[in-house]
């Protein structure tokens, strides 16, 4: 049975990604800073193995990857959410640019190790022309885009010489269960929870409406992180549906969705500067390569989403009873 070790297991595609490797009979280990009980991981927290450490501590990550020998790594540990990126740049650099030169330096004592590293769609800002496919322009246009772009050069410069293959994937956006309430989809879902539940007035504050963006669910994205490991050689990929989203729809099929009637308001505190910036991603090469391709729909996801919002509100609120 293959091993593979998960940094960023207790996140939100982490715990995806361990579900996905444990059901398919992999041995799974991950590197989690956090301290236990790990609440993403609650299906198979007795069937994977967490090592404690911290992503920038090269003793840390060393140890981690002796006690586990993998045949594979799937770097995911790293600060993901932009706006929090954008808030703590010197945290955001040191999370995923020195987290991932950290791992890479403690890869240089395992070469026959596949990798399998999570960078972002960010990395091209507003391209030229969607969908995007792998030689556009990298433009990135925030710190965490900058961050993504500084560990993929990180991780290339390994590729020359590990024995293993080294593979970059460029996931689009990413809804479902677990999902950061810091990210759109995620924030308006757990609003409309709240209001459903009665805990908030039941209006669904936002930012601006008019980016257009690639989604994809976080369980297909696990998918394509587990083809990836089967890569037999390396490359950068992208990972998505070929389709631009605008926010209003999300929104919109999220208020669609709701059990109480929520209405939609404008929050001056949340809108971004610029020019809305549309994106979607050419994801041939990767479908070409591995016979991935999407399977659950942005409505599915969503739906999943708010699922996921509920059923944490029913848990607190009766914990509090």
């Amino acid at each position: 049975m293959p091993r593979v070790l998960v940094t960023g297991i207790t996140g939100f595609a982490g715990s995806h990604l361990a579900e996905l490797l444990v059901s398919r009979g992999d041995e799974v280990h991950g590197l989690a800073h956090e301290r236990p009980p790990f609440a993403n991981l609650a299906s198979v927290r007795d069937r994977v193995r967490i090592h404690e450490g911290d992503i920038t501590r090269l003793d840390d990550v060393q140890g981690a990857l002796a006690g586990t020998r993998p045949d594979a790594v799937v770097h995911l540990a790293g600060m993901a959410v932009p706006t929090m990126a954008a808030a703590d740049p010197i945290a955001a650099v040191g999370i995923n640019v020195l987290g991932t030169a950290t791992l890479l330096t403690a890869l240089e004592q395992h070469p026959r190790t596949r990798v399998v590293l999570a960078s972002s769609a960010d990395v091209y800002g507003a391209p030229d022309r969607v969908p995007v496919d792998e030689d556009a322009p990298l433009r990135p246009a925030n710190v965490y885009a900058a961050t993504k772009v500084a560990a993929e050069a990180l991780t290339r410069e390994l590729a020359t010489r590990h024995a293993a293959p080294v593979v970059i994937l460029r996931p689009a956006n990413q809804n479902g269960p677990r999902q950061h309430p810091g990210l759109a989809a995620s924030a308006f879902a757990k609003q409309i929870a709240e209001a459903e539940a009665g805990l908030a007035e039941a209006v669904v504050k936002h930012g601006r409406l008019d980016a257009e963006r690639d989604f994809v669910d976080v369980r297909d994205m696990a998918r394509a992180y587990a083809a990836a490991m089967e890569l037999g050689e390396s490359g950068t990929f992208n990972v998505g549906t070929g389709r631009a989203v605008s926010i209003a729809e999300i929104l919109d099929t999220l208020l669609g969705l709701a059990r109480i009637p929520v209405r939609a308001e404008l929050d001056p505190t949340r809108v971004r500067g610029g020019d809305p910036t549309r994106i979607a991603l050419d994801a041939t090469r990767f479908r070409q390569k591995t016979d991935w391709s999407p399977r659950i729909a942005l409505a599915d996801s969503l739906r999943d989403t708010l699922e996921h919002w509920r059923s944490s509100i029913r848990d607190k609120e009766g914990a509090r009873a």
